[in-house]
């Protein structure tokens, strides 16, 4: 866990408002996230979560309220943001999104190609070789997505969202579809990234292992609004209901189980 008290801020939103055209979806949202800070970010199904990270990361334009995002704010007032804005900012979408036709080092590539094609075809080459190297993919170079497992498909997706040394990574639901072990080996290599690297990350989840080893401090939404800002810890002692029973459903799932095992023992 990282004590951002010290630390500068890299995303700061202020009394954001969004939306999809007459439906109002987050009111008054606020989120701040220091440099090597991971926040997750949850809430029930339908709450907003994805909502809010298309809104920062330029995808969706806000309604109202204020976007900062590496010191920079983000202005719509001439249209859509450039890329450039973004340049420092890394995203891993839920399911990759790895184009099938490319080879992995081609898709890892792309960044590069986009911001950066005066690069010689070398340096481009050592550059993706020494980001699947750290993420433990160095010999899927040449393959293609299609003979990937799912776990080795998100971390070829991620070492794409580093190829240009991001200073805040956006991850939405990155555990999604992979196995509990899976899961837990892509948990600790973003722990790895972030204390090697020193990025910050927003994490978009709703896996209670993944929380619990990734979280410094959550975000939880609901009704459109943010219901509680802090620590696991504080969430879990004193957080609203409704967040304490969230991150205690996997006890009451165990508890039920046992229920039924319970009954199906007297059954016999």
């Amino acid at each position: 866990m990282t004590d951002s008290s010290a630390l500068k801020p890299r995303l700061v939103v202020k009394g954001l408002v969004a939306g999809y055209g007459d439906v109002i979806v987050l009111k008054d949202i606020d989120l701040t996230i220091a440099e090597r800070e991971i926040r997750i970010i949850l809430g029930g199904s339908g709450c907003g979560k994805s909502t809010l990270m298309k809104n920062i990361i330029g995808i969706e334009q806000p309604r109202g309220g204020t976007i900062e995002l590496l010191d920079q704010p983000i202005d719509w007032s001439q249209g859509r943001p450039g890329l450039e804005v973004f340049r420092k900012v890394g995203v891993l979408f839920q399911g990759g999104a790895m184009i099938s036709s490319l080879t992995v080092a081609e898709n890892v590539a792309l960044p590069l190609d986009l911001h950066h094609p005066e690069l010689p075809k070398t340096v481009v080459k050592d550059m993706v070789a020494m980001k699947l190297e750290q993420v433990g993919l160095g010999e899927a170079y040449h393959r293609m997505p299609d003979a990937l497992s799912g776990g080795m498909r998100k971390r070829a997706a991620l070492a794409r969202t580093l190829i240009l040394d991001p200073d805040l990574l956006f991850c939405d639901e990155p555990s999604a579809g992979l196995d509990p072990i899976t899961s837990r080996g892509l948990d600790d290599l973003l722990l790895e990234l972030r204390d090697a690297l020193g990025i910050s990350l927003m994490v978009v989840t709703h896996e209670l292992d993944s929380i619990r080893a990734l979280c410094d401090k959550m975000l939880f939404l609901s009704g459109g609004k943010v219901i509680f800002d802090g620590s696991l810890e504080d969430a879990e002692e004193s957080g609203p209901e409704e967040v304490r029973d969230f991150l205690s459903r996997k006890a009451f799932s165990d508890s039920r189980k046992s229920a039924r095992l319970t009954i199906k023992t007297e059954a016999k």
